[in-house]
């Protein structure tokens, strides 16, 4: 259980250090302590103690640190934007399910961003240059993740005030890029409502069930540093505009361990109401368990609530239920929010791939609102750059090197005495005498 709590004795016992040293590691922020009621003893988080083991266990080589730093480890990054405690899931202290049941896309916003209501302002609308329309005239066949990022770039170019580091401007920039998205993947003209109104009437979504799309977006917004996350927040660490941060998270939502899961959760879905029977590794499902709720994604659980209470007599929800039922009685974990999200696509009948868009129109905020707060111990305007300390090269050194210069004044570099260079064109590569320092990374 993530909650689990242990004595000091219990927890210097699995990490194999002193009481002292147990002490340092909370005091650097590594483990959670509180006191216990009548004693001076504290305890543990058990949770914790298991992290910081696996963390030891790595090792203290940077290499070693390196190969499994980014999976849910290291780097850890400040954030008071979004915290998973015990199974839980809160925006700046407020419980997201809860915002799910009344709050608007647009008001979570607010409360990520830190700001009133004057960058929802309804003249605040990307500008419709003449690019932006012959992009928009380019993108109806296309994806709507793609069409996205044909958009982006081509509303950028004449977005002149995107590049105005004023935070202020920056949030105003922000609704224009959420606005924008908005109308790429309903198809309709931009427009200043509420991002579910114009979901549920693009898609012909009744007003009675039209709190589901509201739901889904609003848990959506933020989920710690995720991949996409952290791709908008590296890009925005560079000086990058909130469209180019916005272009970066597009392109790492995409993919199949992101928010591309639900094309996968789709068929899977599709594959278990022909056959009405589990197949393949029931631990390794899509759209099943996630690691930071081992007691099951609330956010889940809230979208099935929901569902129950506004269409219990869906078939498409029954089916949903049945597949999450005979995973879980086979020894498989509950459902994730990409089941879940899926599932509200097929019970509302909304477009195909669906579920992403809500997903990532959702996740847009937290992009911006990530984007806009730049590095800890900066200003948003001068953010560091986040980067690798230094690139760690595992090709072997050559034991001896010749540059040769060819007919044409090019140099190609030819490893001595019997290998050649495999390509007819000289490599564009510097003589030895400029070549890099070993170890350098390029920034």
């Amino acid at each position: 259980m993530s909650s689990e709590w242990i004595s000091s004795a219990e927890a210097a016992r699995r990490l194999g250090v002193s009481a002292a040293t147990l002490y340092a590691y909370v005091s650097r922020g590594l483990l959670r302590s509180e006191g216990t009621t009548g004693r001076r003893e504290r305890r543990y988080r058990a949770d914790d103690v298991s992290r910081l083991k696996r963390r030891r266990a790595v090792g203290r080589k940077a290499e070693s640190i390196a190969a499994s730093a980014l999976d849910f480890g290291t780097p850890v990054l400040e954030s008071s934007l979004t915290l998973i405690e015990n199974g839980r899931l809160y925006y700046r202290g407020h419980d997201a399910t809860r915002l799910a049941r009344s709050a608007s896309l647009e008001q979570v916003a607010e409360l990520l961003w830190d700001c009133d209501d004057r960058p929802f302002d309804a003249k605040n609308l990307p500008p419709m240059s003449a690019a932006l329309r012959a992009a928009w005239a380019a993108t109806p066949t296309l994806s709507t993740v793609d069409r996205c990022l044909v958009l982006l770039p081509a509303a950028a170019r004449w977005d002149h005030p995107s590049w105005v580091e004023d935070r202020g401007a920056m949030l105003e920039t922000g609704v224009r890029i959420l606005r924008l998205l908005a109308a790429a993947v309903t198809g309709e003209p931009v427009s200043a409502r509420p991002v579910h109104e114009q979901l549920a009437s693009a898609w012909h979504v009744p007003p009675a069930h039209a709190p589901l799309i509201r739901a889904a977006l609003v848990l959506s917004a933020d989920h710690e540093f995720n991949a996409s996350a952290f791709a908008a927040r590296v890009v925005a660490s560079t000086g990058a505009n909130l469209y180019g941060s916005t272009v970066a998270g597009l392109a790492a939502i995409n993919g199949p361990r992101h928010g591309g899961m639900t094309r996968q959760v789709a068929r899977l879905v599709d594959e278990f109401g022909k056959a009405t029977e589990l197949f393949g590794d029931r631990r390794d499902l899509p759209g099943f368990g996630h690691p930071l709720y081992p007691d099951g994604d609330v956010r889940a659980a809230t979208l099935f609530a929901m569902m129950r209470e506004a269409l219990p007599r869906s078939p498409e929800l029954a089916l949903a239920e049945r597949l999450a039922v005979a995973v879980e009685a086979s020894g498989g974990p509950k459902p994730n929010f990409d089941f879940a999200a899926v599932t509200v696509e097929r019970v509302l009948g909304l477009p195909k791939e669906s579920a992403l868009a809500l997903f990532l129109l959702g996740r847009t905020v937290g992009w911006i609102a990530r984007a806009c707060r730049g590095c800890p111990t900066c200003s948003a305007s001068k953010g560091c750059r986040l980067k690798p300390f230094r690139a760690c090269s595992t090709f072997p050194k050559a034991t001896s090197t010749r540059i040769a210069r060819s007919t044409n004044g090019a140099t190609c570099c030819r490893a001595a005495p019997s290998s050649t260079c495999s390509s007819r064109i000289p490599h564009a590569r510097a003589p030895a005498s400029k070549l890099p320092p070993s170890g350098w990374a390029p920034t």
